[in-house]
């Protein structure tokens, strides 16, 4: 679970400590909070997930409520895994290529072909096993280079974690535990888990890790701030972390980065190959299940060559960041409420819908923000909640 922790997180984290300096630890505890939830309600997802032998989020959708909903739960995660895979590479790229001296388009097709290769020969197991290793790597390395890295002299007000104002802390709160408790990458793994135990375990864990790591993060962007103060934000990790740590371990921050970009790539790709199997060939076709796996392969190829190509032409990371979240928070209103209520299926339907206009409105009015997109999930709950009341029957 750790380990969906991805590039753009780490950039976005370091962005948003340089900006708002400690107080962006929110994010994280908002995290962290999200996993202890998820492990609260452990035993009524992962009952339902081994009934229906569920592989995605979208099947949880499907089976709770009618084709349409489904289909459009489907189509919103699809949409924002599809972009965040597509951040990971953008992440990668902005790093790797003034680090190692190549070309951008090249960093980002040397990280596509090296994660496709062990994913078309080992699948879902070879996920697991190297990210439990990436997870490793980098949660150890980054806490490590604290102790070497050059911070710089730390203001009271840097370390007030209240210095964003209440709003915003509640908005990062928002942010964080509704983007953990709908992400289909988390869910996946849920549904992989041994059982409810495991489950439970492992998101309590990863909890206490969360906010351990977010602190890593939040410091190498304040050592940004104080030793670089004139950089643009969206540079800070790279200044923070390639610049301010012993040139001797510049190699190991350099491999804790790659294996966080890697985790996310595979776990990203995987998913929305499992996704366009099942959630759309599947459903719509009916087909065999033993060909899921032969359409998952040929997704995979499909994908990654197609993410490549748009990461080389797109570089606004934190707007595809926040739009993300944004379209996360669109079906979490109706996953978290279907747990302990019955919803009616056009209440759902509606209910996503609905957030997924405040979405729309924000990304033409470019007014993308921790504090806005935290918007998202109130409309959409307020659309569930008219939903509930307008609709008679439980179509």
């Amino acid at each position: 679970m750790m380990a969906v922790v991805g590039g753009m997180l780490l950039v976005g984290q370091a962005a948003l400590a340089y900006d708002m300096r400690f107080g962006a630890i929110w994010f994280w505890v908002g995290f962290s909070l999200g996993l202890v939830c998820l492990g609260l309600a452990a035993k009524k997802i992962k009952t339902l997930a081994d009934e229906h032998n569920f592989l995605t989020i979208s099947d949880y959708l499907f089976t709770k409520f009618d084709y349409k909903t489904g289909i459009l739960g489907a189509i919103i995660f699809f949409i924002a895994f599809f972009a965040l895979l597509v951040g990971q590479f953008i992440a990668g790229g902005s790093l790797f290529a003034p680090l190692l001296g190549i070309n951008y388009p090249i960093a980002v097709v040397i990280m596509g072909v090296g994660t496709l290769a062990y994913l078309l020969l080992g699948g879902f197991k070879a996920v697991i096993k190297t990210d439990f290793l990436q997870f490793l790597i980098m949660f150890f390395v980054f806490v490590f280079i604290l102790f070497t890295i050059n911070i710089g002299e730390i203001s009271s007000e840097q370390i007030n974690v209240m210095n964003v104002g209440g709003f915003s802390v509640i908005a990062y709160l928002v942010l964080g535990v509704f983007a953990v408790f709908a992400g289909a990458d988390v869910w996946q793994r849920v549904f992989s888990a041994k059982n409810v135990k495991t489950v439970r375990r492992g998101s309590y864990i990863a909890a206490a890790f969360f906010v351990i790591f977010g602190t890593a993060l939040t410091l190498i962007g304040i050592a940004a701030k104080n030793n670089f103060p004139n950089i643009d934000s969206s540079q800070a990790l790279y200044y923070g972390l390639l610049q301010l740590v012993p040139a001797s371990l510049v190699g190991i921050a350099v491999i804790a980065i790659l294996a966080a970009l890697m985790s996310t790539i595979d776990t990203e790709l995987f998913y929305l190959s499992s996704s366009i199997a099942k959630d759309f060939f599947y459903r719509r076709n009916k087909i065999m299940e033993g060909k899921i796996a032969r359409i998952i392969k040929i997704s995979l190829i499909g994908l990654a060559i197609v993410s490549m190509v748009i990461a080389i032409f797109v570089s606004e990371i934190l707007l595809i960041l926040f739009g993300i979240i944004g379209l996360i928070l669109c079906v979490s209103p109706v996953i978290v409420a279907s747990l302990f209520w019955k919803i009616k299926n056009n209440a759902a339907f509606i209910s996503m819908l609905g957030g997924l206009l405040a979405v729309i409105i924000l990304f033409v009015t470019r007014t993308f923000s921790p504090d806005n997109m935290a918007v998202v999930f109130p409309a959409a709950a307020i659309f569930l909640i008219l939903g509930q009341i307008f609709f008679k029957s439980s179509a």
